[in-house]
């Protein structure tokens, strides 16, 4: 049984049931294409919301964890925000999206220069 979010996309995408699943997978997947050889990576943000309806949370939240996990001893900063509403587009209103958009600056400035 499938969710319905599974069964659209599964009939617009590739077929995770198949065999070529996991080859089509890796070549693209961030997840599972961390260097863990790397001593450095660029500064990432993560964001998602708590009330996303179409990508669970816990995608973002394994990915951080994985990251940080991986990156100890390591200079691999890893930044992340959760908002508690919203939902795909991560912001319920005006104020949040505002929010969510400056929170994206100030952490591409402070990457970019260094701050």
């Amino acid at each position: 049984s499938y969710l319905f979010c599974e069964s659209v996309l599964k009939k617009k995408t590739i077929d995770p049931d198949t065999d070529d699943w996991k080859n089509f997978l890796y070549k693209y997947s961030p997840y599972h294409n961390i260097d863990e050889a790397r001593e450095k990576y660029p500064a990432v943000l993560l964001t998602t919301s708590t009330r996303d309806d179409r990508v669970h949370p816990a995608h973002a939240r394994k990915m951080v964890k994985k990251l940080w996990d991986l990156g100890e001893g390591k200079e691999w900063p890893v930044y992340y925000y959760e908002n508690m509403e919203g939902g795909h587009g991560g912001a319920a209103d005006s104020k949040q999206s505002a929010f969510m958009t400056s929170l994206s600056y100030e952490f591409m400035w402070r990457a970019l220069t260094k701050e």
